[in-house]
C-alpha cells in the first residue's frame, strides 16, 4: 500500500513524516466510519493510533501501512463503541425537566416529587428507579423486567412525557 507521493511507509522513517504521509488514509477511515461530528477528536485518536503502530511496528510481520490502517481503524471503532455504550447508560432527563425539579421541588406551592411519582404505575416507577437511581443500562432494565431493549427505551420516553405533562398540569 502506498500513500501520497508514492512514498512507501517504513517504521524507520521519523514519526512526523509517517504521520504526514498517512493523513489521507486517516481521512478515508474517518469517512468510512461515518464520522462527521467531533471530527478533530477522532483525528486525534487516529494520530495516537499511528504513534502506537509506529512504536510497535515489526517489518518482519507484514506491511507497515496495512498495520497502521488496521490499528487506526480499530482504535476509532473502539472509541465509537465506548461512546455508544456511554450514551446507552447515561441518557439523562432533558434539561428542562431536571431544572424544573431543582427550582420547584422545595417550593410549598408546587407538588413534590413524591406526589408526582404517585401518579405513575409501578412499572413506570421501577424503570425510572433502575435507570436514574441505580444506573442500569437499557439492556439491564430489559433483562430485569423481561422486556426488549426497544420497549424499555420507548417506555422511558413515554414516562418522561407523562412526567412533563404532570409537572405542567400541577403548576397551572
Amino acid at each position: 500500500m502506498t500513500t501520497q507521493h508514492n512514498k512507501q511507509l517504513s517504521p524507520e522513517q521519523p514519526f512526523d513524516e509517517v504521520l504526514e504521509l498517512v493523513q489521507p488514509m486517516i481521512t478515508s477511515i474517518l469517512l468510512k466510519c461515518h464520522i462527521y461530528k467531533d471530527y478533530e477528536y477522532y483525528r486525534h485518536i487516529a494520530s495516537i493510533a499511528v504513534w502506537d503502530a509506529w512504536r510497535k511496528a515489526d517489518q518482519s510481520k507484514g506491511v507497515f501501512s496495512a498495520y497502521i490502517y488496521t490499528t487506526v481503524k480499530g482504535e476509532i471503532l473502539k472509541e465509537l463503541s465506548k461512546e455508544k455504550s456511554f450514551e446507552n447508560i447515561n441518557t439523562p432527563m432533558d434539561d428542562e425537566t431536571i431544572n424544573y425539579f431543582r427550582e420547584h421541588e422545595m417550593s410549598e406551592r408546587n407538588p413534590t416529587l413524591e406526589c408526582i411519582m404517585s401518579h405513575l404505575k409501578f412499572e413506570e416507577r421501577k424503570i425510572l428507579q433502575l435507570f436514574y437511581v441505580e444506573g442500569y443500562s437499557y439492556l439491564e432494565i430489559a433483562k430485569e423486567l423481561g422486556l426488549s431493549m426497544d420497549a424499555v427505551k420507548k417506555r422511558r420516553t413515554r414516562i418522561m412525557i407523562k412526567l412533563r405533562e404532570l409537572l405542567y398540569s400541577k403548576d397551572e
